[in-house]
């Protein structure tokens, strides 16, 4: 697909999808019949006559009648789940065909405020948070999945604490506290509350960016090599967030169409390429008072 497209260029764009299809079958019994005189010429026996061939039509149509088997002894189901995609071919690539390289993302924190019947849950299992306006504090490398956040991953069996910052009693790993507190240079002292993970799970909190609740969630992903011990959870973005959103039964959301573009019904951002997005999405956060640091950030990132 990737050859035949650049084969094309621009002529691909006034074709139909059964005419792109054919160009490809046609690049593909080319090189067959290519390889099949390579493989002869080395004095490889095989069928030559009758290779197995996955663009076979009988083929095709085998695979097509056992599905219909499956199908009639109730065996399948259609859901969502994430796959990496190449927004360039619009078509998932296996993870063989993902390369990783260095690159610069922007991170963030961004804080999560409990709502208020997630207020009155937390004050009723921690009363030492009575009183307080109580928030969650995550970190990202990939602020353009914010849109897509259903949820907050705590980790069971971690120890986290609430810490008064500027009249908040922000929530994070006790054990990340202080490299948390440098990174959004804000002091965080002396915690006024400490809770298990499991405290935080089915609580509400409130999307930074859209009316909408996002849940306490349980997860053993959930690590102190990084970030604040809270993770953003995005059901239709990544392996993990999916496995979860499944266990809670949260939607798999996923907005973007083929071309890399957020739909026309995601709010502030319709239209947009994603990774474009990433400066909006941080504006939209630092206009509500949910940002509390951007920094640039090197990692290992699917190129």
């Amino acid at each position: 697909e990737l050859k035949v497209d650049r084969e094309l260029g621009p002529k691909k764009r006034d074709m139909s999808v059964a005419e792109f299809c054919q160009a490809c079958r046609a690049y593909a019994e080319r090189f067959i019949g290519t390889m099949t005189a390579q493989f002869q010429r080395l004095g490889i026996l095989g069928t030559w006559d009758d290779p197995y061939l996955t663009m076979n039509f009988k083929y095709q149509a085998a695979i097509a009648r056992a599905f219909g088997r499956f199908v009639e002894r109730d065996l399948v189901y259609k859901g969502k789940k994430p796959v990496h995609w190449c927004i360039h071919c619009r078509t998932a690539l296996a993870e063989a065909e993902v390369e990783y390289a260095s690159h610069t993302s922007s991170s963030i924190y961004v804080e999560f405020p409990a709502t208020s019947k997630g207020t009155e849950e937390l004050v009723a299992r921690v009363p030492a948070l009575a009183g307080r306006r109580i928030s969650a504090l995550i970190w990202t490398t990939t602020p353009w999945t914010i849109p897509s956040n259903l949820a907050l991953a705590f980790h069971p069996d971690f120890d986290y604490a609430a810490y008064d910052v500027d009249g908040i009693a922000v929530i994070v790993a006790e054990g990340l506290a202080a490299q948390v507190s440098e990174a959004v240079e804000r002091p965080f002292g002396e915690p006024v509350a400490r809770m298990k993970g499991t405290v935080f799970e089915h609580v509400p909190f409130e999307h930074p960016l859209y009316a909408r609740q996002s849940i306490g969630v349980m997860a053993d992903y959930v690590t102190l090599d990084a970030g604040t011990g809270v993770v953003h959870t995005a059901p239709g973005h990544g392996a993990d967030d999916f496995r979860t959103g499944m266990r809670y039964g949260l939607e798999i959301y996923a907005p973007i169409g083929p071309g890399g573009r957020f739909l026309d019904t995601v709010e502030m951002f319709g239209g947009m390429k994603v990774f474009d997005a990433n400066a909006k999405v941080e504006e939209a956060l630092h206009e509500r008072a949910r940002l509390w640091r951007q920094k640039a950030f090197e990692h290992q990132y699917p190129q």
